[in-house]
Formats: structure tokens, sequence, C-alpha cells
């Protein structure tokens, strides 16, 4: 009977961790509270967000820095302008995405201007100097362009 109990005990135990995923999967649906754009235009590879962006969203950066390697474009702006809050994931994302790019010898651009919730994010943890801003995407794409 003990042995019994405490077998039923392990197997709950071990199983545990998968169920609660389970259950998070067939009853609460998630939904991401971002939205990421890709796009071109006059030569810059665009990625635009909206919403909120933390760790769950990460995956949803990742996968326009990877679209910008393979078109491989020589600036890349992140419009930040409709983004309502950031977390230290999508900052650390946006560091990296700078990295790839000084690395392949583009340009990396953020574009605002950005709300209050997420300039305090560049403020308070010091990354607001390791990047280039602009205020409108135009501007980017002017200073992109050769002039004629």
């Amino acid at each position: 009977m003990v042995l019994g109990l405490v077998l039923a005990v392990l197997v709950v135990g071990f199983f545990w961790p998968w169920v609660r995923v389970w259950i998070r999967m067939i009853f609460m649906r998630w939904e991401s509270r971002a939205v990421v754009r890709v796009s071109e235009e006059g030569g810059v590879f665009v990625v635009t967000v909206s919403g909120e962006l933390d760790f769950d969203e990460e995956d949803l950066l990742e996968a326009s820095w990877g679209e910008a390697d393979e078109r491989w474009l020589p600036v890349t702006a992140v419009d930040l302008s409709a983004v309502t809050f950031a977390g230290s994931a999508a900052l650390g994302a946006l560091l990296d995405a700078r990295d790839r790019h000084r690395r392949g010898g583009r340009a990396f651009c953020l574009v605002g201007p950005l709300t209050g919730a997420v300039r305090l994010l560049f403020d308070r943890s010091g990354t607001l100097c390791r990047f280039t801003f602009a205020s409108s995407l135009q501007q980017v794409i002017d200073q992109a362009t050769p002039a004629a």
C-alpha cells in the first residue's frame, strides 16, 4: 500500500511539468502582444514593431534578423515608435542584431519617437548610447540613398 502511494507520488511528480504545459496549451490560448513586420523601402530593410515586446516575442525579432541577414541590405531600420513596452529580452535581441550588423559591415538604426516605457528601458540599462537613432523612417532612407 505504502509502496503504491510512493510510486504514484513519484509518477505524478515526474509528469507534472508536462501536464501543466498541456493544461496551458488546451485551456489558455496564448496570443502574442506584438506584431513584427518586415519590408524593403528605398534599399533599407525595415522591421516595424508594434505592441508589447517581452520574452515571449523575442523569437519574432530573431526571425526578422534572419530575414535581414538573408537580404543583406546595407541598412536595417527598426521602427519602435508603436512599441508600448519592451523588456530585457527585447533589448538583448536588439543588441544582438546591432552586433550582427556591425560584424557584417551593415548599419543598424532604431527609429522613434520612443514611448516613455521604451525610452526608460534604454536609459536605465545604459544602452542608449550603443544605438544609432533616427526620428523617422524617411530620414534613414534619405541617408541611405546617395544623392543624385
